[in-house]
């Protein structure tokens, strides 16, 4: 299963990657990631909460940093790192700053999903992630916007 989304932000790369790459402050800004444990090193273990929907936050534990380049501009880990948990249910997340123009950029966001149990949770997961990432992503602009 896949999930992917983007949106275009007014403001430089760097920009968008100091927001996105700040764990320590996306309480004040994420409504989906409200609290986030590591740092954005590869092979760093983090660990989140996600809001999958409102009042429902979901302890997301040991996923592994996998790419960390703000030249290149990405951000991707995948989790949960437990051996046989992986194997049931296990996600790719990223997120890929390009270029779009003088301080524009388009920032993709999504998520590759593997495991046993994908094909059954698709139909109930696909929409609602997809309106989760996108409500990420809005939050993303303004938090970058506000800072022009």
């Amino acid at each position: 299963m896949q999930i992917h989304t983007d949106i275009e932000i007014n403001a430089t790369p760097e920009t968008v990657w100091n927001v996105l790459t700040d764990f320590a402050v996306y309480g004040d800004w994420n409504p989906v990631i409200p609290s986030i444990t590591g740092a954005p090193y590869v092979g760093e273990k983090i660990s989140f909460k996600i809001r999958a929907m409102p009042g429902v936050e979901i302890p997301i534990v040991a996923c592994e940093v996998l790419v960390a380049s703000a030249s290149a501009r990405e951000l991707r880990w995948r989790g949960p790192a437990i051996p046989l948990v992986d194997q049931v249910l296990a996600g790719e997340h990223y997120f890929i700053i390009q270029d779009a123009g003088p301080n524009k950029v388009r920032f993709v966001h999504g998520e590759n999903f593997t495991g046993l149990i994908v094909g059954v949770l698709e139909p109930l997961l696909q929409q609602r992630i997809t309106d989760a990432y996108s409500e990420m992503n809005r939050a993303l602009k303004a938090r970058c916007e506000s800072k022009r």
